[in-house]
């Protein structure tokens, strides 16, 4: 790769605004985006130059709408409306305010919490959450319906305000071990940073065609994907949802070059597909399949090296990363998945080596002294990025335990490594459990059960699931009301995000403790049947 593709620093030094503005004169004819738009109904394709241009025109219609430098803006937009989206998310930057991608499944409780602590300017929305923002209190945010076309009015055009690498950019929110979502704060230049390591994960270059369907609201959509198709000059392909004859037929007619498919998305495929089905696709053009969460066993990875790295000539690459981190430099290259076949035991599949330049690094280190971990020793993995978040918003004690210094970020993963270096997943963060991609806080699921009053104690769990890696598990206690398992799943179902809510409630007389009298949760993800 050139230096326009990795700059030789300690880590990318642009704003937002500079990186469009420096694409726009490197490529600025090259199509920078092809995804579903509200306004037209359709699908659009925007070279750089009219992306840039459609931005500050949204720029102007949001500085009429109040927005000043330092505002944040809310975007509660789906992917069908991934083309204003991606306008609104770079005329916040033009106008120096900071852009708060909001997650599209959220309940009204989980919205009025959010937008309770953002305090947005204006919350820019597709038309279906027109009802759900009227039943909460969004303060005095003006709202702007995407699909009506306000973006693209004619108003009196603005300059762009100057911002430098220190500055916010960006608000995201993840699943809290403490059962609230944090706002986890990213500067222009770790939001930039986190765009040139999606180039090197991605495979991309300019004329690369880059495809994925990860929502707007996460940091693999809004950062990673969009960031990281701006700094590789390449085209962005954004699915509307995933289907998978729609995901192969768009792959096919866009000429993919790299997508990014979770590892239940790929189960998926497998499962509804047949050989002679696959082949029917043409995808030639493929050259990489990127892939995020750890396969569940030695017999899934080589089925979809079989059947889908092989069939379609790509390359097969793993990648680890997390909100406050973005793409961390973790992967598993193609090249590396045989010896680490070969390495595979109790820990499971190895997530990768570090794949970056030097100034991207991790290490695992041991919890009670922090003291670097011999290989085969368990311990925390602990990432070094300029990607890496400024800080949790509004919440400095979590903040300096997550940063502890030097640059470094404690993931809260438990890891291992071996003599080769590659690293192996122990356990993710106890408090959360991955759900065919997203995160879930069992404290928050935790929470909302102890407030129906048939529910003394709970624990809740994650649940093995072949596609979606885990589901939600919930281990009750009764409280003398004795709720059946459907009225608690309700109970959730109204209160939190669907893929938050329990898909199993068991009943118990009591919780399995410590001599601290804490839940161990361990005893609980063990045999699922061996309590009931």
């Amino acid at each position: 790769m050139t230096e326009f593709w990795w700059p030789d620093l300690a880590g990318p030094e642009e704003t937002v605004p500079q990186l469009l503005a420096s694409r726009v004169e490197l490529v600025g004819d090259a199509t920078a985006l092809i995804a579903p738009s509200l306004v037209t109904g359709g699908e659009v394709a925007w070279t750089y130059r009219e992306l840039a241009d459609r931005a500050a025109a949204a720029a102007a219609a949001l500085a009429v709408a109040g927005v000043v430098p330092g505002d944040r803006v809310g975007v509660l937009v789906d992917n069908d409306g991934a083309a204003e989206a991606h306008v609104a998310y770079h005329a916040v930057h033009r106008l120096g305010a900071v852009c708060v991608p909001l997650n599209t499944r959220y309940v009204a409780r989980e919205l009025a919490y959010v937008l309770g602590f953002v305090a947005p300017a204006v919350i820019v929305h597709g038309p279906r959450f027109a009802e759900l923002l009227s039943s909460v209190d969004t303060g005095n945010a003006v709202l702007l319906d995407v699909s009506t076309g306000l973006l693209e009015a004619p108003n009196p055009a603005v300059d762009a305000v100057p911002v430098t690498g220190d500055d916010d950019a960006d608000w995201l929110f993840t699943s809290g071990t403490t059962g609230r979502p944090k706002a986890v704060a990213l500067s222009h230049r770790g939001s930039v940073a986190c765009g040139y390591q999606g180039v090197g994960a991605w495979g991309v270059r300019p004329g690369s065609v880059y495809q994925s369907f990860a929502p707007f609201f996460t940091s693999t959509g809004s950062h990673t994907n969009l960031l990281g198709t701006l700094a590789a000059g390449c085209t962005y392909v954004v699915e509307p949802d995933f289907d998978v004859h729609a995901t192969l037929d768009r792959m096919a007619r866009h000429r993919t070059t790299s997508v990014f498919l979770i590892s239940t998305v790929l189960a998926l495929i497998l499962d509804r597909r047949t050989p002679a089905e696959l082949d029917a696709y043409d995808l030639s053009a493929l050259e990489r399949v990127c892939y995020g969460g750890q396969p569940s066993s030695q017999a899934f990875y080589r089925r979809i090296r079989a059947e889908i790295g092989e069939r379609w000539g790509a390359e097969l690459v793993n990648i680890y990363g997390l909100t406050e981190g973005g793409t961390s430099g973790i992967m598993l290259v193609d090249d590396d998945h045989p010896e680490a076949l070969d390495r595979m035991g109790d820990n499971g599949l190895s997530i990768g080596r570090t794949g970056f330049r030097e100034w991207v690094g991790f290490e695992v280190r041991r919890t009670d002294s922090q003291d670097v971990a011999a290989p085969g020793e368990v311990g925390e993995l602990c990432l070094r990025s300029p990607s890496t978040m400024s800080r949790y918003v509004a919440d400095p004690a979590a903040t300096q335990r997550a940063l502890p210094g030097e640059g470094w970020l404690r993931t809260g993963d438990m890891a291992t490594t071996d003599d080769a270096g590659f690293v192996y997943f122990v356990d993710r963060n106890a408090a959360l459990i991955r759900r065919g991609g997203l995160n879930v806080s069992s404290v928050e699921v935790e929470g909302v059960l102890l407030e129906h009053p048939g529910v003394e104690e709970v624990a809740v769990v994650p649940l093995p699931n072949e596609v979606l890696g885990s589901d939600v598990r919930a281990v009750v206690v009764p409280s003398d009301q004795a709720p059946t398992a459907d009225e608690l799943v309700a109970w959730c179902a109204a209160r939190l995000a669907d893929y938050k809510v329990p898909v199993r409630v068991d009943f118990v007389g009591s919780l399995p403790r410590n001599g601290m009298n804490r839940v161990i949760k361990g005893v609980l993800t063990g045999d699922a049947d061996a309590l009931t």
